[in-house]
């Protein structure tokens, strides 16, 4: 399969920042319009999703790699490390329940007792479903909302390539019209959509990767000259900044997956100083880890806080900053500016120590073990028609 080392290190850096966005934390860094707006960055793993899918399977699916066999792998990649955090999610809420019932004293608390937590939402979540519209909110594992889409995008992108075969490009350029016009009609968050509309921005996205892929493949050599080198890649990278700072859920943060394939389409070449920096062993180590950094980060976000309101309740210590923010009381981890930029860092390295583990304990034998089965699959029907043939 071909790999991007430069591209994977993006995404590491990308599963990051997304995981910075979803701690509330009372620090410098948090009012910072780059950070604030870093949810976008979910954009840029359906643009690179597209870019490395169409990289590595397009051609296969033509050439009759099976659209059966190609889910079984891409299920394999997402679906294990989903359920694993389902499940984790999930024994918390229940170990909580079990605490309130042997503790005397601590008031009761129903089991599944909030929407987001209802009994048909965990079932949504086992098929995977819990974003395509059944919902107006997100459930559990907040983060997999994005896997629920990508998967089913999966499914899009395959039928794309079977049914329609040498026509199946004409699904591009449609996707890249009509998803952001559709979004724009029905989203009252334009790019911020999520549990209601997010499978049209997760195609959208994919799309656009695709393409990027495709202009890549055919037009090589002569982008070479224009696209790749040190000024190339840090205008780029610039373009990402201001465009991500500045777009927030305005109208504009709807040309995301455009600005983003441009952002992938650069450094695919792997030409420049930036590229460089990003074939280090941090970063590169950060992309490896980087599926598991995004749907371990909430978790870990909350259990922070967890940890911060038994320091409240024990000591008497209040470790939160609370500010109104549209007509609600929030709390932010933290009372002084310095002590949220701690707790970021801290945030960080927890995040990267637990996605060490679930990595080498689930997301990797996971992979590997799908990998085998479908190469046992391969060998088995090649023999079968060794024998046929004889």
């Amino acid at each position: 399969m071909a790999r991007f080392l430069v591209l994977d290190s993006w995404r590491g850096i990308a599963a990051c920042l997304v995981a910075l966005f979803h701690l509330d934390a009372y620090s410098h860094l948090y009012d910072v319009p780059f950070l604030r707006n870093s949810w976008l960055f979910v954009d840029f793993f359906f643009v690179l999703s597209g870019f490395v899918i169409a990289a590595n399977y397009q051609q296969r699916l033509l050439d009759g790699f099976g659209v059966g066999r190609f889910l079984f792998l891409r299920l394999g990649r997402l679906y294990p490390l989903h359920f694993a955090m389902l499940v984790l999610f999930i024994s918390w809420e229940l170990l909580k329940v079990l605490r309130r019932i042997l503790v005397p004293g601590l008031s009761s608390m129903a089991l599944f007792s909030i929407p987001q937590e209802a009994p048909d939402t965990i079932l949504a979540n086992l098929l995977l479903i819990q974003s395509l519209h059944l919902y107006d909110f997100l459930t559990w594992n907040v983060a997999s909302w994005s896997i629920s889409t990508e998967f089913y995008t999966y499914v899009v992108f395959a039928a794309c390539l079977v049914g329609l075969r040498k026509h199946a490009w004409v699904a591009l350029p449609f996707a890249m019209i009509g998803g952001p016009v559709l979004i724009a009609m029905l989203s009252e968050r334009n790019m911020g959509t999520v549990y209601d509309w997010g499978i049209i921005r997760c195609i959208y996205g994919f799309a656009a990767g695709a393409i990027s892929w495709n202009v890549y493949r055919k037009w090589n050599g002569e982008l070479r000259k224009w696209l790749s080198g040190s000024m190339v890649e840090w205008g780029a990278l610039g373009l990402a900044v201001v465009f991500v700072s500045v777009a927030g859920t305005t109208l504009l943060s709807i040309a995301a997956p455009y600005v983003f394939a441009l952002v992938v389409l650069v450094f695919a070449f792997e030409a420049g100083t930036a590229s460089a920096i990003l074939r280090l062993r941090p970063p590169v180590f950060l992309g490896t880890l980087s599926y598991s950094i995004y749907m371990t980060h909430v978790f870990v976000a909350k259990r922070i806080f967890d940890a911060a309101i038994q320091v409240e309740k024990r000591w008497h210590i209040d470790p939160f900053t609370h500010r109104q923010i549209d007509g609600g009381d929030v709390a932010f981890l933290g009372t002084q500016l310095w002590h949220g930029d701690m707790a970021y860092a801290a945030y960080l390295v927890i995040i990267i120590a637990v996605s060490y583990f679930t990595y080498h304990r689930i997301e990797k034998p996971a992979r590997e073990w799908v990998r085998k089965r479908v190469r046992r699959r391969q060998q088995q029907t090649g023999t079968s028609r060794s024998i046929v043939s004889a």
